[in-house]
């Protein structure tokens, strides 16, 4: 225990510097007025496998990006799918698991959906719990014009430096890509500095910023500006919406009944001058 407290007292300078260092945030842009827009909703499903309560609390939305989707075997359709063939849109599924998964990721869209890919984020051992993951990648015809969009959920016992190694592949995906682009999901920004994967040291907000400022280098920005909690426990925010050439009208965070993560809800459009 003793080594556990000194080793924990030795990450406070670096801890500091990371919360307290000039941010390079990027500003909210402004959307622009009476031009075209779409909704879109990202939300991380908690392993929930009952599609008509899914259905009955998610918001409105023209676009949904979901985590801890669950296939229960090769050949049957993952609660993804089965949303989608409810709302009748489009989807599109992935996971790092094959047959049967708990770590599922989707894209679900009232547009056309093309060019998927999935990215594969090289595994971090984490001593215990580890998982494969991956990214989602899809480009949708929105009313705004063709938009890439990425669903992400990574590590959580992750600092930093790894969080944004695992982002690496989303931002090259949409740089690639060129146009308007949206990166959204569950990216664990909890408020912890890890030690050795394992031991938590609080630290709110470090890893949120740097995230953040990641984004903003790459030309991104995020409706969601003020600190603002995503998930039921701590107060944590753990879920972003990530915006570039497009702009949020409308930015609101939902809490869900069925999920211990709250819905993150943005209209969006063409940015105005």
């Amino acid at each position: 225990m003793m080594l556990l407290f000194t080793l924990a007292l030795t990450l406070i300078p670096s801890a500091w510097f990371y919360s307290t260092h000039e941010s390079t945030i990027a500003p909210v842009l402004p959307a622009a007025t009476g031009g075209p827009q779409f909704t879109a909703v990202t939300l991380n499903l908690a392993k929930v496998t009952d599609v008509d309560a899914i259905v009955r609390e998610l918001p409105p939305a023209d676009l949904y990006l979901f985590q801890e989707v669950i296939r229960t075997g090769d050949g049957v359709p993952s609660v993804a799918e089965r949303i989608a063939g409810k709302l009748g849109f489009q989807v599109t599924f992935a996971s790092p698991d094959g047959g049967k998964t708990e770590s599922g990721i989707a894209i679900l869209s009232r547009f056309p959906l093309s060019d998927t890919k999935i990215h594969a984020i090289p595994q971090i051992r984490l001593v215990f719990r580890s998982r494969r993951r991956i990214l989602l990648a899809s480009t949708v015809e929105t009313p705004a014009g063709k938009v890439r969009v990425i669903c992400a959920h990574l590590d959580t016992r992750i600092n930093p430096g790894d969080r944004l190694r695992e982002l690496a592949p989303a931002i090259e995906d949409t740089r690639s890509f060129g146009g308007p682009a949206l990166i959204a999901g569950d990216l664990n920004t909890n408020d912890m500095q890890w030690m050795s994967h394992v031991v938590p040291v609080p630290w709110p907000g470090w890893q949120a910023s740097r995230v953040r400022e990641l984004m903003a280098q790459n030309g991104f920005h995020t409706p969601f500006q003020n600190r603002r909690a995503t998930f039921d426990h701590l107060g944590m925010q753990l879920d972003w919406i990530f915006l570039r050439n497009v702009a949020a009208s409308n930015a609101r965070i939902v809490p869900i009944q069925f999920s211990d993560h709250h819905a993150l809800v943005a209209v969006i459009g063409p940015a105005g001058a």
